[in-house]
């Protein structure tokens, strides 16, 4: 036995001393229909290839990748240089541009990576392979902003990370792994505001969290809980051991803690007649201060309350409903979903000295943290 203990620690010593630095394919705004889109040199030298055809960056520039029927034209000041289905944007090492679709105005996002222009389904696909931990990187600011604190960042790169490297496939079929918006996580480019997010990649890389069953997470995580996560099936559609609903009390006093919403009685009341409820005054509150509900006031209703959350544009769907006149008053709490780690209650566990990995372990149920590597031993 211990012979083999010390046989499995060398395995994991050498799989770890050569972790790995791959790459992920991230869609960049694959939610808009992108017609065409500037691309802006800050700095470095960058180099576009169509085919065997290559075209050099001259300094800081301006060119602009448009759709041309099938085709993708490149054109530089009012000259088409290339006419291609694809072209590849690569650089050197200290090579940045921003990316301006026709469609949204992005000034303020830096990319740093490679780049693909596909004429794809009608528009322009853009697709950037990076190091997954310069992904991981930007994923955190865009995720969580600035000025936090070091161990907070170390949570969000460790739940970011494992998210992303459990998404893998979403995309497959349009030709990347994860997007760039909130369907998957929101990635806004380079990391450029805050230093601590690198940091904070660096002391937790590689690190995922893992099951009782050695399998990557669905690292869910959200806003605020409002005092309280839910269980995985309370808002999706079955239960997940580890993530199992909670009491906290970390988050209450931050910002996104309590919300208020005022809706037309006779708006909210129509709601429910089309879906055949009811509401009176013995109905009329959703959900006690006290706790959570998967359902508008209870089951027998049948209509899950991140329907009615969705449809009302609410915050969370833990609130009260109190008859206010003319209007009904919508008093509530948190800020999102609810399942999974409470980011603002993350921040304030941190403030309190709880390691990063005292916070995962508070938010995800019997889950274990390891280098990503060693997954391989356990599947072997």
């Amino acid at each position: 036995m211990k012979w083999l203990l010390i046989s499995f620690t060398i395995q994991l010593l050498c799989w770890h001393s050569v972790s790995a630095h791959e790459v992920i394919r991230v869609g960049l705004f694959h939610d808009l229909n992108v017609q065409k889109v500037d691309i802006v040199v800050l700095k470095g030298t960058g180099t576009v290839r169509a085919g065997d055809s290559v075209w050099e960056t001259k300094g800081s520039q301006t060119f602009q990748i448009r759709r041309a029927g099938d085709n993708l034209e490149l054109v530089a000041g009012s000259k088409v240089i290339f006419r291609q289905a694809e072209f590849q944007l690569t650089g050197n090492a200290s090579f940045e541009y921003r990316l301006r679709p026709e469609a949204k105005k992005s000034n303020q996002r830096i990319y740093r990576g490679n780049l693909t222009l596909t004429s794809f389904s009608g528009k322009v696909r853009m697709v950037m392979e990076l190091d997954t931990e310069d992904y991981v990187a930007g994923v955190i600011e865009a995720e969580s902003g600035k000025g936090k604190l070091l161990e907070y960042y170390k949570v969000q790169a460790v739940i970011s990370r494992t998210y992303a490297l459990n998404n893998l496939r979403r995309h497959q079929p349009e030709g990347f792994e994860v997007c760039d918006g909130t369907h998957c996580q929101v990635f806004h480019g380079k990391s450029q505001f805050e230093p601590l997010t690198y940091r904070a990649v660096d002391d937790t890389r590689d690190v995922v969290i893992v099951d009782s069953d050695i399998r990557l997470i669905t690292a869910a995580f959200h806003s605020n809980c409002g005092g309280h996560t839910v269980n995985a099936e309370d808002v999706w559609s079955k239960p997940v051991s580890y993530l199992v609903g909670r009491r906290d009390t970390f988050c209450l006093k931050m910002p996104n803690s309590h919300w208020e919403k005022m809706i037309p009685l006779s708006e909210w009341k129509g709601y429910f007649a089309a879906k055949n409820i009811l509401v009176t005054e013995d109905n009329l509150m959703c959900f006690t201060p006290e706790g959570k509900s998967a359902f508008f006031a209870d089951s027998s209703y049948n209509l899950p309350a991140r329907k009615v959350r969705e449809d009302f544009k609410l915050r969370s769907t833990f609130f009260t409903v109190l008859p206010d006149g003319e209007h009904v008053r919508l008093i509530g709490k948190g800020f999102g979903h609810g399942v999974g780690l409470c980011q603002e209650g993350a921040m304030v566990m941190a403030a309190y000295g709880y390691t990063y990995r005292d916070i995962i372990h508070y938010y995800y149920k019997d889950v274990h943290l390891i280098p990503r590597d060693y997954i391989r031993f356990f599947e072997e």
